[in-house]
């Protein structure tokens, strides 16, 4: 993110809800998927922080998706899909001494063209786009930090990943996560951070939820 000072706040764009990107996990893993954290990276100083966890998944009770959808995910094959990120899950854990690693999911989203995680990880990050009634925006890092913003009308969009985008444009003002950079600056004293309204989103992949 341009110009950025970052505080961590653990938000979510749906209360109780960390939003993960999942990768098929190697012959002979564990589970069948890997996880990372969106947003999170890993560091000299802190190793696990969105290293890949590798849970048994299920439907939650209360999904907002299908078993069908969950079972499209699982059955992706790792060959031709090693480092791909194929969908979002927001889940719950639910991990227990007796179960060990377990998410109960109740989101799936998938990218609107193909993701790697080493770009996600390592250059783009994962926002939300939300609108409030009198036509403000909120742009969301997700998982990490609320930034209020002016009127959309103010935003400029650029989407160099399509040959649709209009398409794009649409899905991203409609709310939809998306994977990129936005233009915004903050500065920090003490423990306040202050942040302008952005100015620009560029998006490089967006999601559609099933």
């Amino acid at each position: 993110m341009a110009g950025t000072n970052e505080v961590e706040s653990l938000f979510s764009t749906n209360a109780g809800l960390i939003y993960f990107y999942v990768t098929p996990a190697g012959p002979g893993s564990t589970a069948p998927l890997a996880l990372r954290r969106a947003n999170a990276k890993p560091s000299s100083l802190n190793s696990t922080y969105g290293a890949p966890i590798l849970p048994r998944v299920r439907l939650a009770s209360d999904a907002h998706t299908s078993k069908a959808a969950l079972d499209r995910v699982l059955a992706t094959p790792y060959a031709g899909h090693e480092g791909a990120v194929i969908a979002i899950f927001g889940s719950r854990d639910a991990t227990t001494s007796a179960t060990g690693p377990l998410q109960d999911v109740v989101e799936i989203y998938t990218p609107s063209q193909p993701v790697s995680v080493s770009a996600v990880q390592q250059r783009d990050a994962l926002f939300d786009l939300s609108f409030a009634t009198n036509g403000n925006v909120s742009v969301q890092l997700v998982n990490e930090k609320v930034y209020s913003a002016a009127p959309a009308s103010g935003f400029g969009y650029d989407y160099a990943a399509s040959s649709n985008p209009a398409a794009a444009k649409i899905a991203v003002q409609g709310g939809a996560m998306f994977s990129g950079s936005v233009d915004v600056k903050c500065s920090s004293f003490l423990w306040w951070t202050n942040c302008k309204p952005p100015t620009a989103v560029h998006v490089a992949a967006f999601y559609s939820a099933n």
